[in-house]
């Protein structure tokens, strides 16, 4: 996986995505027991265009360059399936700016925070995600204000309503 980040974060230098951050079920893992999942899901934000397309073919192209092999919306990175997920609303875009730095050996990478991970979750409301939503918030360190907040601002505290009521 050291692989994988040190070449998002030569993508991030040369300009191919403005930011990145690791998300899903291998970010939950950063704050809680281990989950099944089959693949690496990077939240990237991509730079500017004028376009209202997004286009994911340099990404893939630059992985596709290295050798590597692109099977449909994964990149097979030395056994790891990678999927790209572009920001698509404000609450990934303040997910992906608010990640936290950590250390992956001698790589440095970011994690979405335990908080967005809950809100983003709770927000796609699959019955895996809401399963993610109780381990983070079993096992987890959450900052309840924060994620509070977040909840707000997103317009998800009915959504934590229905959750936290169990219906």
């Amino acid at each position: 996986m050291e692989r994988i980040l040190q070449l998002l974060n030569e993508m991030e230098t040369k300009g191919l995505i403005q930011r990145y951050a690791i998300g899903g079920g291998m970010a939950v893992m950063f704050y809680a027991e281990p989950v099944v999942t089959e693949d690496l899901d990077i939240f990237v934000l991509l730079p500017p265009t004028n376009s209202p397309v997004i286009v994911l073919t340099p990404l893939y192209d630059f992985f596709r360059e290295l050798g590597y092999q692109v099977r449909g919306l994964y990149v097979d990175v030395e056994g790891w399936l990678v999927r790209f997920l572009p920001t698509a609303s404000e609450l990934e875009v303040e997910a992906l700016m608010e990640a936290l730095e950590v250390n992956y050996g001698s790589t440095t990478m970011r994690v979405i925070r335990a908080e967005h991970l809950i809100a983003m979750k709770l927000k796609v409301g699959r019955e895996k995600d809401l399963l993610h939503v109780h381990m983070l918030l079993r096992q987890a360190k959450i900052d309840h204000d924060y994620l509070q907040g977040v909840l707000q601002r997103h317009g998800l505290i009915e959504k934590w309503r229905k959750f936290l009521g169990g219906g």
